[in-house]
């Protein structure tokens, strides 16, 4: 069995949420056997998701002397891991963790000139900015603006810039507002139990200065402040190196997910069975097709037809009663026992594209289901005598 990668486990985010924990690690498996969910019990027991939740401090540290999988880069060193274990008990919050006080929803935003701080952080395809500004009498007196890594989150770059907006504030010694349009990191940073090491940076540096304040605004209805944050997080998309910020579970379950289906389709093209399922349908996904009991009987072959159960040598024969081979397409376009629930017959060439639409149209599949229900409720009556 191939050994799993260390680093794919430890995120920190990730022990918040067993549920979120097992399906990472069912991932990795996934991932890194190249087999669908039923081998998995043949594994070693070591890495039994069933077994792997009571067990995960003992085996976390087997897990990080495992050698990297070649497919991914690490995220995540031992020695950053550690410290992101410690950096979890570093933050204890006071009885009185009264950051309800500091931070507003409710306070309605006026351009007024007043000097105040605005944050932001942007995302797009090219990468991921963070920035703040310093507003007075309308203009921008000071701004801060970084690029974060491609894979980092714009909910990182937003805790990010609220951090350094804070530290900007502390050494004015004079009540100041700072301005955000992220409702999810207020609320994450209102969470006393936050497992976010920026989130409880800004909780520690919050309760040490009591004159700053975090208020909420909508976003992009024109406000000076928050429009000029915009930009120039934005702007610092396309400028400097990135500050290194660890890569967010997000992007984790993401690339997992990623190689997954991409193992998937690989096995599905290049599989010896199911190739009349892969002309239909050739690309793999986590969405259903859709299709019932009947349909499946029908694309697949298998079912009650003499064909079938030839192959198992269930039967002497493949013929029907009426005399013909005893195939679904016999039974969809020929059969005399069917008459009621015929198709018009396809060309050979046409075949594929005659089953795609019959699928895709809702007259013909409900015609299909009452097809298949009477060879499976009528199967003495056209299955000829096994003889």
């Amino acid at each position: 069995m191939e050994q799993l990668p260390g680093y794919i486990i430890q995120h920190p985010d990730s022990r918040k949420s067993s549920t979120s924990f097992n399906v990472c690690f069912f991932f990795i498996l996934l991932v890194h056997t190249g087999q669908p969910q039923p081998l998995l019990s043949k594994l070693s027991p070591v890495f039994n998701p069933s077994t792997f939740k009571s067990n995960k401090k003992q085996l976390l540290p087997e897990l990080l002397e495992q050698d990297l999988h070649p497919t991914f880069s690490p995220l995540y060193s031992a020695q950053q891991i550690t410290r992101a274990k410690a950096v979890e008990f570093i933050f204890t919050p006071p009885p009185n963790f009264l950051l309800h006080n500091k931070i507003s929803f409710a306070e309605n935003h006026i351009d007024s000139g007043v000097k105040a701080i605005y944050t932001d952080g942007s995302k797009t395809d090219e990468g991921t900015g963070s920035a703040y500004c310093i507003l007075e009498n309308y203009g921008i007196i000071a701004s801060w603006q970084d690029k974060l890594d491609r894979s980092n989150s714009v909910f990182q770059a937003e805790k990010l810039a609220i951090r350094m907006a804070i530290e900007a504030a502390s050494s004015l010694h004079r009540p100041i507002k700072i301005w955000t349009d992220s409702l999810s990191s207020l609320m994450a940073i209102l969470n006393p139990k936050s497992h976010h090491s920026i989130v409880q940076e800004i909780q520690t540096l919050l309760l040490s200065h009591k004159h700053i304040h975090l208020r909420s605004l909508k976003a992009h209805i024109g406000y000076l402040g928050n429009e000029c944050a915009d930009q120039l997080a934005k702007e610092a998309i396309t400028k400097g190196d990135p500050f290194l910020l660890p890569k967010p579970l997000s992007y984790l379950k993401a690339e997992i997910k990623s190689t997954a289906l991409s193992i998937w389709q690989d096995n599905w093209d290049n599989g010896e069975i199911g190739r009349s399922t892969h002309d239909i349908v050739p690309r793999v996904s986590n969405k259903p097709v859709g299709w019932n009991r009947e349909e499946i009987i029908f694309v697949t072959g298998h079912g009650p037809f003499p064909s079938y159960l030839r192959r198992f040598n269930l039967r002497t024969h493949d013929n029907c009663s009426c005399g013909g081979k005893g195939d679904p397409i016999h039974y969809a376009t020929k059969c005399l026992f069917t008459l009621s629930w015929h198709f018009q017959t396809p060309t050979v060439s046409l075949k594929l594209q005659w089953l795609k639409n019959i699928l895709t149209n809702n007259f013909s599949r409900t015609r299909l289901r009452l097809l298949m229900r009477f060879i499976c409720d009528e199967n003495n009556l056209i299955v000829e005598d096994n003889n």
